[in-house]
């Protein structure tokens, strides 16, 4: 054989090779490279509910949600993951490869965000946000969670202004890396007399902020209604709980999926934007999103027709 036909033949070979190598990311084992399917990791900071082992998450309601969804994407594999929220967004905005994305599951829009990330569009809605206290901010205050109320929102959590209690140096809390619409509307008013800032430890943020109004750190804190269904009634007897009127009435989406500003990001994120119209215009598979998400958001069943109704107007049309 000549030198010539050797060198071709070499270089044949060598090519072949390196599409495989490349078909399979980098992994080959045995005689013959197979397809590697692009990773989605799923993400969220800890939180209660999240049930796992290590950082793998492997049951729980917001657990769920990602499932669903991720069950709209095939041709992948999926992970779901739990990190505290700094080095979570840190995955999203530092990870740049054609194998692997991660996906923030229930990340608030910001402006800024988009410069570093490509967002889907909102996955659920909003009810009421609740504040608790650990005395009385009306005296007029009803301060029982009652599960079975008729109508809550007649004057069943009493209204307040976040801008009325912190231009009285009521403090609350914020946590570093967290931008949601509660910290964007107390940031209008916060002064270093009013706002603590903290970082958030890889705590349950809900669960932490009970236990600074219970030190007397705070006097009024944001608290998810999942903190609230887990309390037990010594502990839940002792706060007041306010819906903030800022935030309470206005109907909008919320938590959307941002996953890495790379070309498989985009593609993933499209993905599950053509997913949720699917979804919405299938009356079951609509009934099963809305449902999962009610029960991630740990409400009390007496907002089930609240519920449904903003679902209705926001999600549906």
């Amino acid at each position: 054989m000549s030198v010539v036909v050797t060198v071709v033949a070499f270089l044949l070979l060598s090519l072949k090779s390196g599409m495989l190598f490349a078909q399979t990311g980098g992994k080959c084992e045995g005689e013959k490279c197979t397809f590697q399917k692009p990773t989605v990791t799923w993400v969220r900071p800890p939180e209660l509910g999240l049930e796992g082992n290590g950082v793998s998450i492997t049951a729980g309601p917001l657990y769920d949600v990602m499932a669903y969804l991720s069950a709209y994407l095939n041709g992948y594999e999926h992970k779901f993951e739990v990190y505290p929220v700094k080095r979570a967004w840190s995955l999203v905005r530092n990870t740049h490869s054609s194998e692997k994305v991660y996906c923030f599951y229930g990340a608030a829009y910001q402006k800024e965000r988009v410069e570093w990330g490509y967002f889907t569009q909102p996955t659920s809605i909003n009810l009421p946000l609740l504040i608790a206290a650990k005395k009385a901010l009306h005296s007029s205050s009803n301060k029982k969670l009652v599960a079975g109320h008729a109508n809550p929102m007649l004057g069943y959590f009493e209204s307040v202004s976040l801008r009325t209690l912190l231009r009285q140096n009521l403090r609350t809390v914020l946590y570093d890396e967290v931008n949601n619409v509660y910290a964007d509307t107390v940031e209008q008013w916060a002064t270093p007399n009013n706002v603590v800032r903290l970082n958030g430890l890889g705590k349950d943020l809900g669960m932490h902020t009970i236990e600074l109004l219970e030190s007397g750190r705070i006097d009024f804190g944001y608290v998810g209604h999942r903190e609230f269904s887990v309390l037990p009634k010594e502990e839940l007897d002792v706060l007041h709980v306010y819906q903030i009127s800022e935030l309470s009435q206005e109907l909008r989406g919320t938590k959307r999926v941002l996953c890495s500003k790379s070309e498989l990001g985009h593609i993933v994120t499209n993905a599950l934007d053509n997913a949720f119209t699917d979804i919405m215009s299938n009356p079951k598979q609509n009934q099963i999103f809305r449902d999962i998400n009610f029960a991630a958001d740990g409400y009390p069943l007496f907002f089930k027709p609240l519920f449904d109704e903003r679902w209705s107007k926001v999600m549906v049309n």
